[in-house]
C-alpha cells in the first residue's frame, strides 16, 4: 500500500475534523491508525457516512495495538491534560509526532517533551497554525517596516456554533489559558518576533472573559478573550508610531483587512490553515523539508507554554478573589459571573482525576456549583439529597484539593476578619 502509516490519536470533534483533512492526503498517507479510548461507535459513524473516505482508516481502543503497527509518524488531538504524556510515549517509541496545542500544560513538561525529541533526533511539532496562516501573514506584509506601539486583540466564541458542519460546545475541560493563549501567542509572534511577550496584568471580565495587558518590546498589548460571547470574533488593531492603523477582522476566513483607514484587498485564494499545517509536517516526514525551519518546532514553541501557564497561574487568583468579593456583595454563587468562573477553574481538574464531562453537557455547571457549595461548608446545600450523591462526593474532594479552593478559603476568611 503506497503511502506512509499514521497514527491519529484523538476521538473528539477535533480528532474528527483532522481526519476530514487526512483524507486529502491519500496520495501521501496510506494507513491511518486512529486511537480513541472512548468514542469508538461515534468514529464508526463517522466512517461510515464517509465510506469513500481514503486513505484507509483502522480503529483501535488503545494506543499499544496501534504502535504495535509500527506508523511513521503520529498527530495527538487528545484532551489537553493528555498531551505530554501520549508525546512521550510516542517519542519513546521512535515516532515523530504533530501535537495540538497546548504542547503541554507547564514549561518544564514542554521542556523534557523538546529534550526528549532532540536526544532521539525526532521531529516534534505544534499545532498553532497561525504561526503560518496565509492571511494573517498577508496582513504582516501589508504594513511591513513600520513601528508597532500598540497592538489589541479580541478572541471571542460563543458556547455554542456550529463549524464546518461539527457542533462545538465550550471545552470546558480544557482550562481557557491553555485553550486561548497559544493563539493569542502566535498572533503576537507573527506581528512582532523579535520580542518575547511579557505579561503585565491579568484582569477577570464578565461571564469568565479575560483581558490581558503584555509587553512586546517598546508595544503595549491588550487583549480580550472569552468563551461565553454573543458571537464569534477574532479582530486585531494595531496603533504605528507614526499615528497610522492597521486592522485585521478574520472572524469570516480570510476576513477584511484596513490600513490607515483604508480597505485592502485580501488574498483571493488561501490555503486552510489545518491543511497547510498537515502538508507541512507530512513534508517533515519524508524529509523533503528541514524541521529546522520550521516556526512549529516544538522548541521554537516554548514561549506559548510558558505565557498559558504564567496566564493560568495568575487568573486563579484573580478569579478567586473575584468571586469573594463579588459574594460579598449579591451572595449566590448563581451570579452568572461567578458560576463562570467557578466551573472555568474546576471543570478543567475533573479529567485528570478520571471524570468524564461530556461535550454540551448541561448539567455539569450546576453539579459544580453545589459541589463547591459544599465544599465550603454552605448551609441547605442540595448536594446530600442528589441523586448524583456519588459524582458529588467525589467532586468535592477534588474541589478540595486544588489550589483554586484553598485561595477561595483564604479571601473568603480574610473578608470576613
Amino acid at each position: 500500500m503506497p503511502g506512509i502509516t499514521l497514527a491519529l490519536i484523538g476521538g473528539g470533534r477535533w480528532g474528527r475534523t483532522y481526519a476530514g483533512v487526512l483524507a486529502l492526503f491519500s496520495e501521501r498517507i496510506g494507513r491511518i491508525l486512529w486511537v480513541t479510548h472512548h468514542n469508538l461507535p461515534a468514529l464508526e459513524q463517522f466512517l461510515a457516512q464517509n465510506p469513500c473516505a481514503a486513505p484507509a482508516f483502522e480503529l483501535f481502543s488503545n494506543l499499544d495495538t496501534a504502535l504495535a503497527e509500527k506508523p511513521d509518524a503520529a498527530i495527538v488531538v487528545t484532551a489537553a491534560s493528555d498531551h505530554a504524556p501520549t508525546v512521550e510515549t510516542l517519542l519513546r517509541n521512535g515516532v515523530p509526532t504533530l501535537v495540538e496545542k497546548p504542547l503541554a500544560l507547564n514549561v518544564e513538561s514542554a521542556k523534557h517533551l523538546v529534550q526528549l525529541a532532540e536526544r532521539r533526533n525526532l521531529a516534534l511539532c505544534v499545532a498553532l497554525h497561525l504561526l503560518k496562516t496565509d492571511y494573517l501573514q498577508h496582513f504582516r506584509r501589508l504594513w511591513a517596516g513600520r513601528r508597532v506601539t500598540g497592538i489589541d486583540v479580541e478572541w471571542l466564541d460563543p458556547e455554542f456554533e456550529v463549524r464546518r458542519g461539527e457542533a462545538k460546545f465550550s471545552n470546558l475541560t480544557t482550562n481557557k489559558a491553555d485553550e486561548v493563549v497559544p493563539h493569542l501567542w502566535s498572533i503576537l509572534r507573527v506581528i512582532q518576533d523579535e520580542d518575547k511577550p511579557q505579561l503585565r496584568a491579568v484582569n477577570p471580565r464578565p461571564l469568565g472573559a479575560v483581558e490581558l495587558e503584555i509587553d512586546l518590546g517598546s508595544s503595549r498589548a491588550t487583549v480580550l478573550f472569552g468563551r461565553r460571547a454573543a458571537a464569534r470574533k477574532r479582530h486585531i488593531k494595531l496603533a504605528f508610531h507614526d499615528g497610522g492603523t492597521a486592522e485585521l477582522d478574520f472572524t469570516i476566513e480570510p476576513g477584511r483587512i484596513a490600513v490607515d483607514g483604508a480597505d485592502q484587498p485580501n488574498l483571493e485564494s488561501w490555503r486552510r490553515p489545518l491543511a497547510t499545517q498537515i502538508r507541512d509536517f507530512l513534508d517533515i516526514i519524508d524529509g523533503s523539508k528541514d524541521v529546522a525551519s520550521s516556526p512549529q518546532l516544538a522548541g521554537r514553541c516554548l514561549g506559548s507554554v510558558e505565557l498559558a501557564e504564567a496566564v493560568r497561574e495568575r487568573l486563579i487568583e484573580r478569579e478567586a478573589h473575584a468571586i469573594v468579593s463579588r459574594l460579598a456583595e449579591c451572595g449566590s454563587m448563581h451570579d452568572r459571573d461567578v458560576s463562570a468562573w467557578i466551573v472555568d477553574n474546576i471543570a478543567p481538574l475533573l479529567p485528570a482525576s478520571g471524570m468524564r464531562v461530556e461535550s454540551g453537557d448541561e448539567g455539569i455547571v450546576g453539579r459544580i456549583i453545589e459541589a463547591v457549595e459544599q465544599a465550603i461548608g454552605e448551609e441547605n446545600s442540595p448536594v446530600t439529597s442528589s441523586p448524583q450523591a456519588v459524582e458529588s462526593r467525589a467532586l468535592v474532594s477534588i474541589i478540595q484539593k486544588s489550589r483554586f479552593f484553598a485561595l477561595l478559603v483564604k479571601y473568603r476568611a480574610e473578608v470576613q476578619r
